[in-house]
């Protein structure tokens, strides 16, 4: 996974970057908080047209998001709350982010960038929810290629050059897959013998 990858390729500042934040005394959940804050800044310069600030200032955001499991890794805290915190507000920003390259082609007057905003909305909440879904049964489903990090690198690399709604019709078809490997994933897991 890329994930994996990214956490042992950036190990060199991650880990700095965390005990820099255990010596302010921010917590992990804090680090999380903060990242929810850089995706509603990130939001409203994406709705203005800002949009290749908007990108900048959301790969930015996204070291947030990679910090604080490395601080609560340092700190040797693992709590279910945590998780469950790290993961909420993840999707809120990821969905203010989203709706605000809808809001953004709507006062362009391009109604396919909206309509293709709410794709990837559902498209990006639907991967979340199957891998949530399976997890309540007992089951583990981190298939597929268009998990959160995917997702979040494509949309910040497409509004860095401009181009956000290229950026979602990717991310929809990604995370369409994604769904659909997932449920197979599940289907292959429970099918009787």
């Amino acid at each position: 996974m890329i994930t994996d990858w990214a956490r042992r390729t950036f190990k060199w500042f991650l880990e700095p970057a965390a005990a820099l934040f255990a010596k302010l005394h921010i917590g992990p959940n804090g680090v999380t908080v903060i990242g929810l804050i850089l995706c509603i800044i990130v939001s409203g310069l994406m709705a203005t047209g800002l949009v290749r600030w908007a990108g900048v200032l959301y790969l930015i955001s996204g070291l947030a998001d990679a910090i604080d499991g490395t601080l609560a890794r340092q700190l040797g805290i693992r709590n279910k709350f945590g998780a469950f915190w790290d993961s909420t507000l993840d999707r809120f920003g990821e969905s203010l982010v989203l709706s605000s390259v809808g809001v953004w082609s709507a006062l362009q007057g391009d109604m396919i960038g909206v309509v293709i905003s709410f794709l990837a909305l559902i498209a990006s909440y639907s991967v979340s929810y199957t891998r949530a879904r399976a997890e309540g049964l007992g089951l583990d489903c981190k298939v597929g290629i268009g998990t959160r990090i995917e997702r979040f690198l494509i949309l910040a690399i497409s509004m860095i050059i401009g181009y956000p709604v290229v950026g979602l019709a990717i991310i929809t078809v990604l995370a369409s897959i994604t769904v659909i490997q997932r449920i197979w994933e599940v289907w292959r897991l429970t099918r009787p013998a």
